[in-house]
């Protein structure tokens, strides 16, 4: 990581990009398409204007999901990574989920997002606020 950019892939290394600071926000989504798209009890994102983040290897790989009208989530066809996530419901950002970054960036999480629909099974948490 540079002191104004980080960089990230998918598991395989067939994508690779990179992300210019400032992000916007680093939260843990609960909902239920998040969770379910990751099968996981929640998903960590960190948003960026879209102009921030570019693929640096690998669009070839890339493949588009559209799981709602007006939102994309894309991911390696090689080894099924999740990456990237866009919506009409926040306009010109990209969220990119933080477990795919080779390290840190610039701000740690900070809240939780869409806490009324987390998984029943997961125990409470110590952390940030809604």
């Amino acid at each position: 990581m540079s002191a104004g950019a980080a960089t990230g892939g998918c598991h395989c290394g067939a994508v690779r990009f990179v992300a210019r600071f400032p992000s916007r926000f680093v939260a843990h989504c609960h909902c239920e398409d998040c969770r379910r798209a990751h099968s996981a009890a929640f998903v960590t994102w960190a948003g960026f204007p879209a102009t921030a983040v570019d693929v640096i290897e690998g669009h070839e790989a890339l493949m588009v999901h559209e799981s709602s009208p007006g939102t994309k989530r894309m991911f390696c066809a090689e080894c099924g990574t999740k990456l990237f996530f866009s919506s009409q419901r926040w306009p010109g950002e990209t969220h990119v989920p933080l477990a795919a970054f080779d390290g840190p960036i610039d701000r740690p999480p900070q809240a939780h997002a869409f806490w009324s629909e987390h998984a029943t099974w997961l125990p409470p948490l110590a952390a940030p606020p809604e």
